[in-house]
């Protein structure tokens, strides 16, 4: 036999350890579907109730736009407090002098703030005895403040307008903590470490499909003054935006660039003097130099520029004169035009193809085929276009900062790093005067369930350090490199349709880290993540030295800003049970892409199996402009391999347990703070959270006993039917509470990346209305069936497949083991179908208790199969219901350990080896699976066994739709040994 090799496909580009997986939409009904209806689209449609689905809210319920615009200041609910025995008393009226210079006017904003804050409380601020003085030292830089508090003034010092401002506000905090205009006697200065502080606008568009919104080229003021106010309050003192070179600028490599840039610019340059008021820089995010389209005339020019090709691209080549020149122009234009910018933050590798670097993955392998850069180290190629753009920056801007990150949230096999060593030699490498940026958290390790499991980007629930983010720091340290870490804030892709999540425990345990390792900059949130509120705070707060002396310490000086002092401890509290329940959330990019806890009260439940997939979490719509229906019930889409459903249903159970407990704190505290709108807010964004939570522990549990009840057998079912019907009861009742909560706080359902709600109160109607007919129809239904001792859906759960039917032959392995020419004996022939081939290819499939063999050789019975034809071959199977399928595709060059590909040397048959353990299927379980095997000729399409009718793509789970009619995938049964052949155990 001749050695070939085989690969699994992957799937989304930034995670090459997933395999490649994919959806199903359509319907199954119960005890038999009728042929030719359950997959037509006008019978999905009706049956998911897609055709009376609300459409989305307009921009005009964007409530909260209001709410920000407001005054931060109105009136202090400080009541008759009186000052303490070491308390100067302000409330007789205070002065301010103004000593410190400020030639460009910027402290303004904060002596006005000051001025509304003693307003709010009833103290006047144009008289008074008391005195706020502000004076310029020499010792202090940046935001560092020294303050010193007397009985009759207070001397604020600084060396920086910046220092200043965080001192005021220092004052406002200490006087909140009080709940009086009272100051305790003493000294404090404060020093920041994490020096800057990145964040963005909460509504602000985004830039990409499907509404494609640009911020620069309309009218909208997305930074309101108070909106500002609120956020440098918190400890913000970036923001970024998104841009694309060819928008803003020409080049004399590029003159047909930059059309309406001038547009652009001129509003860049009024979003930056309005930020700056408040100190608060702007910088302007890209994914730069991106790859050239393949047939862009620029290339015809300067040839130099392109270099290797990528599929449709042609990746970006550093490597010339030319190319330093095109960037040092660039960035140098955009700074000179907007000198005021407080830098740039530039994915340099990861998420789009950028310059030849981005031909090698993060995780290993490709190759750097450009004749230019194929000469270098990988740090080289990086570090040609990051010196030419730094210049470019520094010589307009010498203040700015360029901020290169590397987005690389891959992991590997659990527990392990999946990063290449060529990742590790670029923090010794980084240009100086660029600083580096890493995520946090990517690839942070947790034990569940006694093994290790590994996470990408982005977590709150496992605040980190990842191990390689140690590594990068530690590197980068050794450098003199200045190192960033990418975090979320507020809230992340766990749960991101809440303005913010309250674990400020869990933001104490990653900023003590930073600190530990050294980080100088941070980027708190991606497009989601950054409203105003505890978290924001929270990380202002620990962002300074001297540093809180304790968890406990921090969470009690967080809540005096905002609860009283008999309530803290019970805050406090609360907030330990909201992180401790939060930490359970499942670790797996799947369920915060795909899994319920973002918007599972407006889930529909489907006690009848459709077969239906789930929506991304962060959009509204696909790439095809058409919206994304609510999410079906192939709830395994959002945990693959890594947890089975019960272990979900048991983490999400201890978080909505442990989330719980916190509520029922707060909500014990409610009643005092009745005029205090804000606390009354921040109860209900964990009420809502706590919905959110305990619907998605509901969903999973709800197919789990569903899925468990549709393959029991007796009159039993009766009583997981309950249970199911218990589930829709409290599903109800929360969207009651849910609306309630909606209709009163326009922040809760709205996805900042969605540019959206994910819930709005129609929607949840919508659903109460389908959980109502599901009690009413289908429950009566389904007890009737049971009541009969009938099967549920027996089509469904291969008890009696219907539609296309393989059976798999069961052998021993000695046939392969050997590398004999014969095939196992009494192969179930199938013909493949569909495609140009159809009447020359037919495949079989064989078992034992190791592997799945999968053949594939000429229709006929002459010997005119030639493998040689062959392009590869992809086997799709998938394991168990609402699981994605994983796609084994099999081509020459690529051998990962545990697959295997022969050719028979006498039939030219290929055998396609597929390990038990790779595609989940138990040898001591072997029940009906779906599969699907597809042939690709060099020359020539695809054939197949089943029709491929594609869903749009959704991030890591391809196109694949099996639907039950028309069926992409079809049955397979495994056949029973007979009693002379003896398979060995795997034991």
């Amino acid at each position: 036999m001749r050695m070939l090799t085989a690969g699994v496909v992957t799937g989304m580009r930034t995670r090459p350890y997933i395999v490649f997986f994919t959806v199903a939409c359509g319907c199954a009904h119960p005890v038999r579907a009728p042929q030719g209806q359950s997959g037509a689209a006008g019978s999905q449609e009706s049956e998911l109730g897609l055709r009376t689905l609300p459409p989305q809210p307009g921009e005009e319920r964007w409530h909260f736009i209001e709410e920000l615009k407001a005054p931060m200041w109105t009136r202090h609910p400080w009541g008759t407090t009186r000052p303490g025995p070491q308390q100067a008393d302000l409330s007789g009226g205070v002065r301010v002098k103004a000593g410190f210079p400020d030639p460009k006017g910027r402290l303004q904003t904060a002596y006005d703030d000051l001025q509304r804050f003693f307003a709010a409380g009833g103290v006047p601020s144009d008289k008074g005895a008391y005195t706020i003085e502000t004076i310029a030292v020499s010792d202090l830089a940046g935001e560092a403040f020294r303050l010193e508090i007397g009985p009759k003034a207070s001397r604020l010092m600084a060396g920086d307008v910046e220092g200043i401002r965080r001192g005021i506000f220092h004052l406002e905090d200490e006087m909140l903590r009080a709940r009086g205009a009272f100051l305790s006697s003493g000294k404090i200065e404060k020093t920041p470490i994490v020096t800057r502080r990145i964040s963005r606008c909460f509504f602000g568009p985004i830039k990409r499909p499907p509404r494609m919104r640009d911020e620069l080229m309309d009218d909208v003021d997305y930074y309101p003054d108070q909106y500002l106010n609120r956020l440098a309050h918190e400890g913000v003192n970036g923001l970024w935006l998104t841009i694309e070179f060819r928008d803003l600028v020409a080049t004399k490599f590029t003159p047909q660039a930059g059309k309406q840039a001038e547009k652009r610019l001129a509003k860049l340059r009024r979003t930056v003097a309005s930020a700056l008021r408040h100190g608060i820089r702007t910088y302007i995010f890209a994914i730069e130099p991106g790859a050239w389209a393949a047939d862009d005339t620029v290339l015809n020019d300067f040839p130099e520029l392109g270099g290797a090709l990528a599929g449709r691209k042609r990746y970006f080549c550093p490597s010339s004169e030319t190319a330093a020149q095109y960037l040092y122009e660039s960035v140098n234009t955009i700074f000179k035009a907007v000198p005021d910018l407080g830098g740039m933050i530039n994915i340099s590798h990861g998420e789009r193809p950028t310059t030849c670097l981005s031909a090698l993955r993060s995780t290993g392998g490709g190759a750097v085929l450009c004749p230019r850069c194929s000469k270098k180290a990988p740090w080289e190629i990086l570090h040609g276009s990051l010196s030419a753009m730094e210049r470019g920056m520094h010589a307009a801007a010498p203040d700015a900062e360029m901020i290169s990150w590397l987005y690389m949230p891959q992991v590997g096999p659990l527990g392990k790093d999946a990063l290449a060593d060529w990742v590790y030699e670029i923090p010794a490498h980084t240009p100086k005067g660029v600083i580096l940026q890493f995520n946090f958290e990517s690839g942070v390790e947790r034990t569940m369930f006694g093994r290790t499991i590994a996470g990408g980007d982005y977590w709150i629930s496992s605040p980190g350090p990842s191990s390689r983010f140690e590594r990068i720091s530690t590197i980068a340290r050794k450098n003199q490199t200045h190192i960033s870490a990418k975090i979320q804030t507020s809230s992340s892709h766990e749960s991101a349709t809440v303005p913010y999540v309250p674990v400020p425990s869990l933001l104490y345990q990653k900023f003590a880290a930073m600190r530990r390792l050294g980080v100088s900059h941070t980027m708190l949130s991606w497009y989601f993540g950054s409203y105003p509120g505890v978290m924001n705070k929270a990380a202002g707060e620990l962002s300074a030295e001297p540093f809180p002396a304790s968890e406990d310490v921090f969470l009690r000086r967080l809540a005096a800003l905002y609860w009283r002092d008999r309530d803290i401890p019970s805050v406090v509290q609360a907030w330990k049970h909201f992180s401790e329940g939060y930490q359970n959330y499942p670790l797996t990019i799947r369920f915060q892409y795909f899994g319920p806890m973002h918007s599972g009260p407006v889930w529909p439940l489907f006690l009848k199996p459709k077969d239906a997939p789930l929506s991304p979490t962060w959009q509204l719509g696909s790439g095809a402009g058409k919206p994304w229906p609510p999410s079906g019930d192939r709830v395994g889409e959002s945990l693959g391999d890594v947890f089975t459903l019960e272990e979900a249903v048991e983490l999400t159970r201890r978080m909505s347990v442990e989330w719980d407990r916190g509520v029922a704190i707060l909500s014990a505290l409610e009643t005092p703070y009745g005029s205090e709108p804000d606390r009354i807010s921040d109860i209900g964004v964990a009420r809502a959270l706590g919905i959110q939570f305990r619907s998605g522990y509901n969903i999973l549990r709800f197919y789990f006993l569903r899925e468990k009840m549709l393959r029991m057998e007796g009159i039993g079912r009766l009583a997981l039917l309950k249970q199911l019907s218990d589930i829709v009861r409290e599903e109800l009742s929360m969207d009651e509470r849910l609306l309630a909560l909606c209709e009163k706080d326009s922040r809760l359902g709205f996805h900042s990346e969605a540019e959206g709600y994910l819930y709005f109160p129609e929607k949840i109607r919508w659903r109460m209305d389908q959980l109502r007919k599901v009690l009413a129809n289908d429950v009566p239904e389904l007890e009737q069936v049971i009541r009969q001792e009938k099967p549920l859906f027996p089509e469904y759960t291969g008890k009696q497949p219907a539609g296309p039917v393989a059976e798999s032959v069961p052998s021993d392995d000695s046939w392969w083991a050997n590398s004999g020419s014969d095939l196992p004996p009494n192969l179930r022939w199938q013909a493949l179908l569909h495609g140009p081939d159809r009447a020359h290819l037919r495949w079989a499939t064989s078992h034992d208790a190791e592997a799945l063999y999968v053949v594939v050789a000429d229709a006929a019975s002459a010997n005119l199969f030639s493998s040689a034809s062959i392009s590869s071959v992809i086997v799709k199977v998938e394991p168990r219901r609402l699981w994605p399928a994983k796609h084994f595709a099999f081509t020459a060059g690529i051998n990962p350990p545990g697959l295997g590909i022969r050719v028979m040397k006498d039939s030219g048959a290929w055998v396609l080896r597929i390990p038990h353990e790779r595609t989940g299927i138990s040898p001591k379980d072997l029940h009906p699976i779906r599969v699907d095997v597809r042939v690709q000729k060099k020359k020539g399409g695809v054939s197949a066994w089943r029709p491929d009718n594609p869903i749009p793509i959704r991030a890591n789970l391809g196109t694949d739709n099996p639907a039950d009619n028309p069926a992409d995938l079809g049955w397979m049964v495994f056949g029973q040994p007979p009693k002379s052949l003896s398979i060995r155990s795997r034991e």
